[in-house]
């Protein structure tokens, strides 16, 4: 599959943009976004849907779950 075809990003946003998963479905690519947090619980992880950001963990947009 080529990036086109999979919208759903999961990145690492620290000193830079780091590519952690890419999906095709919405739910699957959030799971991905939820596994990342758990897995790096001090980094800035976003989820995205090309370059918008639907949620992120550093709780700066309405839909963010906040840090456990």
């Amino acid at each position: 599959m080529f990036d086109e075809d999979l919208p759903f990003k999961v990145v690492r946003t620290n000193s830079h943009d780091e590519i952690l998963a890419r999906a095709a479905n919405l739910l699957v690519g959030r799971a991905a976004y939820e596994t990342a947090i758990r897995l790096f619980p001090n980094d800035n992880i976003q989820y995205r849907n090309g370059a918008q950001i639907i949620t992120r963990s550093d709780g700066r947009s309405g839909d963010s779950q906040p840090r456990r």
